[in-house]
């Protein structure tokens, strides 16, 4: 009783938040956002929330929402926005810095947000408050990463083990091996935070930094480094594996859905948002699921460089992601501390367990993996789920949150170019194709040197360089 005392006390420090309109002509309503594919299951639990909560007095609304166009949408007009939304973590300090979001300060709450999720998650869930104290602004309800899906009428388990089996399974069928879902700084992150493999199967690192310390009060953007050995020896894997007739290829214009319907490749690298398309595509008997592969450096992988050797063996990385609840500025005052309790209600771990088995979103909570693997015992979850929920739990060893906890670094990482000026290195190509000559080749040891010295500094100072240092790697 003592606790629910100091949180009303503290929500009423909120109120000073005022001058802010309500995001719902009804006083009497809390509007919640979740993800489109999530609607009815969310509408059934807020009525169980309900009947289980006769003192709750306010309707609760459901809708769906593109949770990726969802941060922009409520930037632009938090007024019109839902009381409750969902987005994905790394947007938390883009919402906090345009005073889209209340921090979260109910204890107990916090209480079940701490208990329950991994330190990574934890770590990018806070930010700070206008009077400059940290605070925790969401709740983590789902986790997302990146894994491999493959045809298994083409490629058999042991050969989607490798990226070198991909290839293997690809030349027997005449056709490529692998693709991406886009070019963007996401979809590449399977080679961006590919990680050394150990001699006890596990993660031996990485020399790659992203915005590592960085301050959500946006004074300090941390550091990042891209240009040790293993970016390097990582990045030739990638440009001799898109010259190789069986390797890796960028989704046509048509698509990559159609590319893996129509025998264009054996394998796509994607998320469980991806999981229906692939299904279509292939058939869901057909459709495997299992970690990014591993490849081995080759003696060119390695040419001129000291950290790396041939015969290492790396894994590709993933960025290891949680979907959250956010609580709107723009929602009444009054209604803040009802919103607490169902933000409570709807990250606890049965909500979250529920919906996986429901609608296949995988869980947020650390020990995810064991109650997976008992729903699957149980018969509760069919085996494609469990595959899909094991490939996404495992990557998270392999991967990071994404790191961008102000909209600022968010900007910089994906909206700058850098994404381009990789994808211009993995082809072998100049970088602009057109205007000014930044980077006028891309194969040779001192042109990868230039090219990943440009994109560490697009990284920190959100353009590309104008001149470049006598002797790299240095920091950008």
């Amino acid at each position: 009783m003592k606790k629910r005392n100091l949180f009303l006390a503290a929500a009423a420090s909120i109120a000073t938040l005022g001058g802010l309109v309500s995001c719902d002509d009804s006083a009497n309503k809390i509007r919640v956002w979740v993800g489109e594919e999530s609607v009815d299951f969310y509408r059934t639990k807020v009525e169980e929330f309900k009947k289980a909560n006769a003192d709750f007095t306010y309707e609760i609304e459901v809708k769906g929402m593109d949770t990726g166009a969802a941060a922009g949408t409520i930037t632009q007009d938090p007024s019109a926005a839902a009381d409750i939304y969902t987005v994905a973590h790394d947007n938390i300090g883009k919402l906090v810095a345009a005073n889209c979001a209340k921090p979260l300060m109910d204890t107990e709450l916090v209480e079940q947000i701490n208990k329950d999720n991994p330190d990574s998650f934890k770590s990018v869930i806070k930010s700070l408050d206008a009077s400059g104290t940290e605070r925790v602004y969401a709740a983590p309800y789902i986790s997302q990463a990146l894994f491999l899906y493959y045809n298994k009428t083409a490629v058999t388990a042991e050969q989607a083990q490798t990226f070198e089996g991909l290839k293997e399974a690809a030349a027997a069928a005449g056709t490529k091996a692998w693709t991406v879902t886009g070019d963007d700084g996401f979809n590449n992150s399977f080679t961006v935070l590919a990680r050394k493999v150990g001699a006890d199967g596990k993660q031996a690192g990485t020399s790659v930094k992203i915005y590592e310390g960085a301050t959500s009060d946006g004074k300090s953007k941390g550091t990042s480094n891209f240009q040790g050995d293993d970016t390097i020896a990582s990045l030739r894997f990638m440009q001799r594996s898109i010259k190789d007739n069986n390797g890796f290829k960028w989704a046509s214009s048509d698509g990559w859905e159609k590319d893996f319907k129509n025998n264009g490749v054996l394998a796509v690298i994607g998320g469980a948002w991806h999981f229906n398309s692939a299904k279509a595509a292939v058939g869901e008997a057909n459709l495997g699921m299992t970690l990014i592969p591993t490849y081995t450096l080759t003696a060119a992988d390695v040419a001129g460089l000291t950290d790396v050797a041939e015969g290492d063996v790396y894994r590709g990385g993933t960025f290891a992601d949680c979907k959250v609840f956010m609580i709107n500025a723009s929602s009444k005052a009054d209604k803040y501390v009802s919103e607490q309790k169902l933000v409570k209600f709807l990250s606890s771990k049965e909500v979250q367990d529920a919906s996986f088995a429901d609608v296949s979103n995988v869980p947020a909570y650390e020990g995810a993996s064991t109650k997976i693997k008992e729903l699957f015992d149980a018969k509760k979850i069919t085996e494609s789920q469990y595959q899909l929920a094991a490939a996404q739990t495992d990557m998270a060893a392999w991967g990071i949150p994404q790191p961008f906890i102000t909209g600022t670094l968010n900007t910089y990482y994906y909206s700058k170019n850098a994404s381009q000026i990789y994808k211009a290195m993995i082809d072998g190509s100049k970088y602009p194709t057109t205007g000014d000559t930044i980077l006028d080749e891309t194969t040779s040891l001192a042109g990868i040197r230039k090219g990943l010295y440009t994109m560490e500094y697009t990284w920190m100072h959100g353009k590309v360089p104008t001149s470049f240092p006598e002797n790299l790697p240095t920091k950008a």
